[in-house]
């Protein structure tokens, strides 16, 4: 072969390659591809509106850790930059005032302490020397000074005179002695040892720190006066604080006394406090508390010292949050769920609505949660984060007057260019149940021919006051990857839907839930391309229990994954990290009042009807729904003969996929199990 001969071939093979990108012969996505997605999550605009920072997601390969960056760009998309690098944690970027510093922390050194970054000199510095991780951080009015949130250890119980250990010797480690209702958390991957968040300050250049509280209580985050001279927040300081968790209130504390005076009344909770650019007034949020799973929140205004009170009456019927005030007090900006999808409205004080964006979301990065952030400057511009189904959250930016939307950054278009995901599509359908409409996602295969037929999977939300939405979701494309069209929905419960549709299943749950997800299942197969043998089912945490709900209930399902469950609410409300709540608001009676509710509703009261092949899958250190629970069922299932399996991931708690590995370990897992009860024809 001559010279010609090669160069005409490499031509060929190159334009052959060319052909194939264009027609979309690209590979799906692939397990070792979560290493290569990075999203964009926490933009702050600076006040004038030109720059601004965000937290950089990404997942190293080799630490099996998610690394957090601090990153820059201009509104325009320009000046691209990294603040921080390497594979500490950094974030909670505040601007200064006159956003000629930024505020942040950074576990750089070891410990995570408060950074300043000077923009005038291009250096960045750490100003504390805490002993525990700050967070919540604001700037006074004058940038002098940072008020901060901080969790401090309380002295633990002492009992008895125990005889201190021979030195070199090998005696038992000491007994954790527990005396205080909250005495494990999920995530914490141990008991929480006693202790209580309170308001530090701290001079913007450095120095010690000054406690602005104290008692056993929990202190939300400061909110600066306009002037400087007092800070806001919202606390539970009852006497019977541990007996009413929600009865917070708003206090304001003088700075120049460090008195603390509570300015609200009546039975909580009051929270999310934010005072007006002028100082006249506060908004915060309430709902007079009925100790129900779900209720909606109501927007108030005060004036600064609690006189004045009234509701901002508006239409929207939806939980606002992330409030900020409009420059000029006549109203705030809020961030709101729209069946599913994260918006961006203003309220003034009238209660007059204006929707202003769309498709804020996709901070959720496995499974398609709603969920986002935004920013507003002085001038009207803003940011926020840009959320669809073909792409993890990237940076959008626009203007409050006229809307006109830009996306600045483009951090995965690169890598996704190399692959085809699946297709997604929004449904809506009528319950069996009431005709009620029910909104839920379709995912097709890669490749999806309407003339073949098709597994599905019902794939299955947890909370189960959260909600699903048109949101990037590795985990479920994953799985559309691997042959399967997906299916999630929002049944009744969801949030996003209005005050009626999620308290729908207070004091209620499971119930009507389960013939809106069957509802889904038919829907599916009435369009003609799904196989009525190759049905399966999967949910975690509230999914799981919808999950082992359902094949109590019908046997249409090839096979189950039910993932970190409650199967049992008698000993799931003992024995959760959140015990206190769950007896108090999703039951009308402690368990030992009225056994028979909790059996009730309990998927364990209906294992005798179960016969579907069901696989479990929990965290080894779940504190939110315990490994018991998971026992418990795998138990039953055994005992009845019905195939089943239990997984236990290893060091994990309910965020079973927060490594990179387990996310991809559970897709597996999850997709073995269904190909091993697959009909083959």
């Amino acid at each position: 072969m001559n010279i010609f001969q090669r160069l005409s071939l490499v031509l060929a093979l190159l334009l052959l390659s060319y052909q194939h990108s264009l027609s979309g012969d690209k590979p799906a996505l692939q397990y070792m591809d979560i290493f290569e997605l990075q999203y964009a999550t926490n933009p702050q605009i600076s006040p004038d509106g030109r720059s601004i920072v965000y937290i950089r997601n990404h997942f190293d390969l080799m630490t099996d850790r998610r690394i957090t960056n601090l990153w820059m760009i201009d509104y325009d998309g320009q000046n691209h930059y990294a603040l921080t690098s390497g594979k500490k944690s950094h974030g909670s970027a505040s601007w200064s005032p006159d956003g000629k510093r930024l505020a942040y922390v950074s576990s750089e050194d070891g410990s995570a302490q408060i950074f300043i970054q000077w923009f005038s000199t291009g250096k960045s510095a750490s100003i504390s020397n805490l002993k525990n991780s700050p967070y919540n951080l604001a700037w006074s009015p004058d940038g002098k000074y940072l008020a901060f949130n901080m969790r401090l250890e309380a002295k633990p119980m002492s009992l008895g005179d125990m005889p201190p250990a021979p030195r070199g010797s090998e005696w038992a480690p000491p007994a954790k002695v527990i005396d205080r209702r909250q005495y494990k958390s999920d995530g914490n991957f141990s008991f929480v040892e006693p202790g209580y968040v309170h308001i530090f300050l701290i001079s913007a250049e450095g120095g010690g720190v000054r406690q602005l509280t104290s008692g056993d209580y929990d202190h939300g985050a400061p909110n600066w006066s306009s002037d400087g001279s007092f800070l806001i927040f919202s606390a539970n300081r009852e006497e019977n604080a541990d007996n009413e968790p929600f009865n917070t209130h708003i206090y304001r504390l003088d700075l120049s006394s460090d008195s603390i005076a509570k300015i609200t009344n009546g039975q909580g909770p009051h929270s999310q406090p934010k005072i007006s650019p002028d100082g006249k007034w506060i908004t915060f949020s309430h709902y007079e508390d009925r100790k129900v799973g779900y209720q909606l929140n109501r927007q108030y205004i005060m004036q600064t010292d609690g006189s004045g009170r009234r509701e901002i009456s508006h239409s929207l019927d939806r939980d606002l949050r992330q409030i900020h005030w409009m420059p000029d007090s006549k109203g705030f900006y809020a961030y709101i769920e729209e069946n599913g999808d994260g918006q961006l409205v203003s309220v003034d004080l009238q209660g007059r609505v204006k929707r202003l964006v769309k498709g804020i979301g996709g901070e959720s990065f496995g499974r398609p949660y709603s969920g986002g952030s935004y920013s507003i400057a002085q001038n009207g511009r803003l940011v926020y984060t840009q959320s669809n189904t073909a792409s993890p959250a990237e940076l959008a930016v626009g203007e409050v007057k006229n809307r006109e939307i830009r996306k600045i950054t483009r951090l995965n278009d690169a890598f996704l260019a190399s692959r085809t995901l699946g297709k997604v599509e929004e449904i809506w359908y009528e319950s069996s149940f009431d005709k009620r409409k029910i909104q839920g996602w379709v995912i097709y295969p890669p490749g999806y021919d309407p003339a073949n037929k098709y597994p599905l999977i019902l794939e299955i939300h947890g909370g189960p006051y959260l909600s699903y939405g048109p949101h990037f979701t590795p985990e479920l494309q994953l799985m559309a990857a691997k042959g399967y069209v997906v299916l999630y929905i929002n049944p009744r419960g969801s949030t996003s839907y209005g005050e009626e549709f999620a308290s729908w299943i207070n004091h209620n749950y499971p119930s009507e839930d389960y013939d809106d997800l069957m509802s889904g299942v038919d829907a599916m197969i009435a369009k003609g391309y799904i196989d009525e043998n190759k049905l399966f089912i999967v949910g975690g945490s509230g999914g799981g229990v919808l999950t082992a709900w359902s094949i109590g209930k019908t046997n249409r399902f090839a096979a189950a994954v039910v993932s970190k469950p409650v199967i049992n609410w008698y000993s799931f409300s003992l024995t959760a990290d959140g015990y206190t709540y769950y007896s108090r608001n999703w039951f009308k009676s402690k368990p030992w009042e009225d056994p028979q509710e909790y059996l009730n509703r309990s998927p364990i009261s209906l294992i005798g009807n179960v016969t579907t092949p069901a696989m479990l899958l929990t965290g080894e250190l779940d504190y939110r729904t315990p490994m018991s629970e998971t026992e418990q069922y795998y138990g039953a299932l055994q005992l009845q003969g019905v195939p089943s399996a239990m997984v236990r991931i290893q060091g994990a708690g309910h965020g079973l996929t927060e490594r990179p590995s387990n996310l991809i370990r559970v897709v597996s897992y999850i997709t073995g199990w269904f190909e091993k009860y697959m009909e083959t024809e």
